[in-house]
């Protein structure tokens, strides 16, 4: 596969679906927000996307699931479970973001960015 334009980790084979275009805006928005990061970072880049639209679309059928009139019980729950486990995982690929940012010599400095403006 060929990587995408702009430094993008490619997270799927057709990039032109709907769910492929919005891992790109969130991609961009996370790479914009940290900086560059190191090379060794696009697997964790490209993880922490996945994992946004996996739980993104996780809460489109949960929410589909509670519009049923009568919704499945035991559907609820593993959505529920499954969803639980994402947002853990998805907190823990934030936070190594964040220390491999941090290892960057280029990266902001936020904290200072904050005490000077106020």
């Amino acid at each position: 596969m060929r990587a995408l334009a702009g430094a993008i980790p490619r997270g799927y084979r057709d990039h032109r679906t709907l769910i492929a275009r919005s891992y790109r805006e969130i991609i961009e928005a996370k790479l914009q927000r940290l900086g560059t990061l190191p090379a060794d970072a696009r697997v964790v880049l490209r993880e922490w996307g996945r994992v946004s639209m996996d739980l993104d679309l996780l809460g489109q059928r949960l929410d589909a699931v509670r519009s049923m009139k009568q919704p499945r019980r035991a559907e609820l729950q593993r959505l529920r479970s499954e969803s639980r486990k994402l947002r853990v995982q998805l907190l823990m690929l934030e936070r190594r973001l964040d220390e491999l940012a941090a290892m960057t010599p280029a990266h902001p400095d936020l904290a200072k960015q904050l005490a000077e403006a106020q």
